[in-house]
């Protein structure tokens, strides 16, 4: 029978060194595989079992030395006793599945290091951070810096990966060695994330000045192979804080959540965590988590502002109001949720159920008293606005005229937006321009506008506090948003009118009407009496 020469078992065994030596690049376990696949040569006959003990101290030895890949071939050499034919498809059979071990292991995430920039990886991070903080007695301290490099997917895109691959291996090998001068961790997390662990830290200012090292050292333009070089920048999220009661998760998201505050404000700079930013950001994500649920619950209720004649205090209506009556929060202002369900397109069903109720309510109310509702930009997008409105007002029996839509400036930045309200206005309906003074509104624009009604924001009152003194450019300014809105024919609104001298302000510069606490607080029911 036919037995392999010695080139050929060496060729065979130097395939199996070769994927053990690639994959598992010095980690702690590479004896044990070496053990198991071991056994399956002695197993097969490819080896004897007094070699399996070499074996094992030589891939033990190859983790510290490398160089003695040849010595290892050359055990199994020399070991080999007169494998056949046949043996060789077992040992092929067991190669085969030392190597489908390998790959379970790593889609598990057994490997520590990343596969291109053999730095540690998350894994070994996490690993890293526990240790640290089992070790660490108070008032012991660490630090993260969390470095995302700022528009990699652009080269990647523009110059293909082999170039992104060659930024990725200049930025750890920058920043390994800037680790080893500061006695820091490196790792290489994602893509295009890296972090530096810093240990018995003394304070956030000794990690903020390893932030702005990192971000000089990548800010060095890259060389890449077709002669160009690349201006590359980061953002960096900055952890700092004790050791005691940490946890290497909770750091490790403290630190993303920082660096999303970074590239969010300002990309190429480093933001340092604070708790009570965090606590409120998750308490909106939580909030916005419970909207869609909210309006099913049908938790929304509405609440009416009065509007009110300056000069004669009588009430000509009420601004609608919507509020969240929270089953834990209790009654959670606008501000706090409107902004949410304009992220999440959930304020387009929350305007519909605004509008139905006011109208509804509305409609009860005698004489000629309208009622204002807010109506969001992307309501206006919606083609199908007006239809919605003059169903409501149908279904409500409310006249139109008692109808006023309060629309912001931006309204002025989409031509759709403006025929939409354009369309509205000829139904009967009355229109506000909401928050006016605080956009860019030209006075060309507003003329153009199908617009009855200015409310001027509370921001611009504010200085009338003062009374007959309050004079100088704030009262110049208010006077001629006044005067503007009566040259083009409408009714002017001051809002935010907290105090009678800002009331009696407003009467002598000529505003017409007026809503805020001293006129009336918003209720669930609207009081129709004199302010």
């Amino acid at each position: 029978m036919l037995r392999l020469s010695r080139d050929e078992i060496s060729a065979l065994l130097a395939g199996f060194v070769s994927r053990l030596s690639a994959a598992l690049h010095a980690e702690p376990f590479v004896a044990d595989a070496g053990r198991a696949i071991g056994a399956d040569l002695v197993g097969s006959g490819i080896a004897t079992p007094e070699l399996l003990g070499a074996t094992t101290t030589l891939i033990g030895k190859y983790l510290l030395s490398k160089p003695h890949l040849d010595e290892l071939l050359g055990a199994f050499v020399a070991g080999y006793t007169g494998a056949l034919v046949d043996q060789t498809v077992a040992a092929q059979e067991a190669l085969r599945r030392a190597e489908l071990a390998d790959r379970r292991r790593d889609a598990a995430g057994g490997l520590l290091r990343n596969h291109l920039t053999r730095l540690p990886n998350r894994r070994a991070l996490l690993q890293r951070l526990g240790a640290v903080l089992d070790e660490r007695v108070p008032p012991a301290r660490l630090g993260l810096c969390l470095i995302n490099l700022d528009r990699f997917r652009t080269v990647n895109d523009s110059l293909g990966y082999r170039s992104g691959d060659q930024v990725l291996l200049t930025v750890a090998h920058r920043l390994e060695r800037l680790a080893g001068r500061g006695g820091h961790f490196p790792a290489h997390l994602g893509i295009d994330t890296f972090v530096l662990l810093l240990e018995d830290t003394t304070g956030p200012d000794e990690v903020t000045k390893a932030a702005e090292q990192a971000l000089a050292a990548i800010a060095q333009t890259f060389p890449i192979n077709n002669g160009y070089t690349l201006p590359i920048g980061a953002s960096i999220g900055v952890v700092e804080r004790a050791t005691t009661g940490a946890d290497p998760a909770a750091l490790l998201g403290a630190a993303e959540q920082a660096l999303a505050w970074a590239k969010r404000e300002s990309r190429g700079h480093w933001t340092v965590f604070d708790p009570d930013r965090a606590a409120a950001e998750n308490a909106r994500h939580a909030l916005s988590a419970q909207l869609p649920d909210a309006l099913t619950r049908d938790e929304f209720v509405v609440h009416f502002q009065p509007l009110a004649d300056l000069a004669t205090g009588r009430s000509i209506g009420a601004e609608a109001l919507v509020r969240w009556q929270h089953p834990q929060l209790g009654l959670v202002m606008p501000g706090r949720f409107i902004d949410l369900a304009e992220h999440t397109g959930l304020i387009v069903p929350l305007g519909e159920l605004v509008l139905r109720r006011a109208c509804a309510e509305a409609a009860g109310w005698p004489g000629d008293l309208l009622v204002s509702v807010n109506v969001a930009d992307a309501q206006l997008r919606r083609p199908g606005l007006p239809a919605m409105i003059r169903a409501i007002l149908d279904e409500t029996g409310l006249p139109a005229a008692r109808l006023q839509l309060e629309v912001t400036e931006n309204v002025l930045l989409d031509p759709a937006e403006l025929g939409t309200l354009d369309e509205i206005a000829r139904m009967g309906v009355r229109i506000a321009l909401d928050d006016f003074g605080t956009g860019n509104c030209r006075l060309a624009e507003i003329s153009n506008l199908p617009v009855h009604n200015l409310k001027i924001a509370a921001c611009f009152i504010d200085f009338l506090r003062a009374g007959p003194a309050a004079a100088g450019p704030d009262r110049t300014v208010l006077t001629a948003m006044i005067n503007l809105g009566h040259d083009l024919g409408l009714t002017v609104t001051a809002e935010g009118i907290e105090t009678a001298v800002q009331r009696e302000q407003l009467l002598a510069v000529g505003c017409d009407t007026g809503q805020g606490y001293h006129l009336g607080r918003p209720a669930e029911r609207f009081p129709n009496e004199r302010c």
